[in-house]
């Protein structure tokens, strides 16, 4: 699945609540989302504004066979860090945070 593809399908995801949190340490700061400082109306706009030279994808350190996508928007001059990886039927969430 290329770029767009994941970008689409983790926004619709984000607008069926089709969202989960993945428990980290410094959550409070690592992963805004989860704490309510951002909301997923705000993520949504930052995925849409994201194009694919700020697209990467990783494995998931605890499980190979997992995609780990890593989204880096500018909005307003801020860089965003969005990290998450898609588990039907959820989107689980690990980062969301001002780089």
């Amino acid at each position: 699945m290329g770029f767009k593809d994941v970008r689409t399908s983790v926004i619709e995801k984000l607008k069926s609540g089709d969202i989960q949190h993945e428990a980290r340490g410094s959550i409070d700061v690592k992963n805004l989302m989860s704490t309510g400082q951002v909301s997923t109306d705000e993520v949504i706009e930052y995925l849409k504004v994201c194009r694919g030279d700020q697209y990467s994808t990783m494995k998931h350190k605890d499980d190979n066979s997992v995609d780990v996508h890593v989204f880096k928007p500018v909005v307003e001059k801020v860089e965003w860090y969005i990290k998450c990886y898609v588990l039907e039927p959820d989107v689980w969430f690990i980062s969301v945070h001002e780089s």
